[in-house]
């Protein structure tokens, strides 16, 4: 029987692509600057690729 060895990284993938979908709306909408979201959507991409990573161990 295979275990999943993520444990708490299962839910971590989506939650991070809503908070990079959340951060391009706060920013369409005038809520946030574009400097911020330039600074946010790699650190939440990296964040996603690491999570991955991690998964596939």
């Amino acid at each position: 029987m295979r275990t999943n060895s993520a444990g708490g990284f299962r839910h971590l993938t989506p939650i991070l692509i809503i908070l990079l979908a959340l951060a391009f709306l706060l920013e369409s909408m005038g809520m946030l600057s574009r400097p911020v979201v330039a600074v946010v959507w790699p650190i939440l991409l990296g964040l996603i690729g690491l999570v991955k990573l991690e998964e596939a161990k």
